[in-house]
């Protein structure tokens, strides 16, 4: 890597292909432990006490980093890949914490089908790329982030077919079910087992899920979002579904 390219030709390449990119070793320790330091003191726990893990908690929804430069979205190692797949173009958004705390009592099982964010209960905001990393390490059927590789390409060509539906809508068609967005037959959902500072990057169509976690340790995840610069504010721009699911980036 180089500061003005950092991701080479064949890792954009995978990430237009796949729809994700894992980046291993990205974040420094200093800020792992700064999170870490902010996130324990705002459940008021330890990680060496599991009698004070507070268990009900699983999102951080309104959680403020301290500073706020200092949230995943700001991160220097970040900053300049997304400068390069965005041109420039995609401004930094939200993404809190989440928690899966153990449950060894339950039985691991992957996910059958996913979703696509950007359509929740708090409306349609859409974006461009989201980024996921851990706090610890996460071992297999340790609550890791599941995403469908490829899936990106399914939700384009629904949306392409019905560009009306693109708000959001679509959760309201009769017989809607989010497996549409899942179609991937060669692989299924792909567990993101990773080390703590590692990261993957995923488009916004990525079919990705949660699961859950049967090892001892929790899994503390951080993301972070990345809009275009006009999707907050202009509607023809939110409704487009270009042709080229590549139109609005650098790559």
């Amino acid at each position: 890597m180089t500061s003005s390219t950092p991701l080479s030709e064949q890792q954009v390449q995978h990430f237009k292909t796949h729809g994700f990119l894992v980046l291993e070793n990205l974040l420094d320790e200093s800020s792992l432990n700064q999170w870490r330091k902010q996130i324990w003191r705002e459940l008021e726990a330890s990680l060496d006490q599991p009698d004070s893990w507070p268990r009900e908690r699983t999102g951080l929804d309104s959680y403020q980093y301290d500073p706020p430069e200092s949230a995943l979205v700001h991160h220097p190692a970040l900053t300049p890949i997304i400068q390069q797949l965005g041109g420039g173009e995609f401004v930094a958004s939200g993404g809190a914490p989440i928690i899966r705390w153990p449950e060894p009592e339950k039985s691991w099982q992957m996910p059958e089908s996913g979703h696509i964010d950007a359509y929740g209960a708090s409306g349609w905001a859409p974006f461009m790329i989201g980024a996921t990393t851990y706090l610890y390490d996460v071992e297999p059927k340790g609550g890791a982030f599941i995403f469908w590789p490829d899936s990106h390409h399914a939700a384009h060509r629904y949306f392409r077919q019905n560009p009306e539906l693109v708000d959001g809508s679509f959760l309201k068609e009769e017989g809607f079910s989010w497996d549409v967005f899942c179609d991937n037959p060669k692989t299924g959902g792909q567990e993101f087992v990773a080390s703590a500072g590692d990261v993957v990057l995923w488009h916004s169509y990525l079919t990705h899920n949660g699961s859950i976690n049967v090892n001892d340790s929790p899994r503390l995840a951080l993301f972070a979002r990345w809009p275009h610069q006009h999707q907050r504010q202009v509607a023809e721009f939110r409704y487009e579904v270009p042709e080229d699911l590549w139109k609005y980036w650098a790559i």
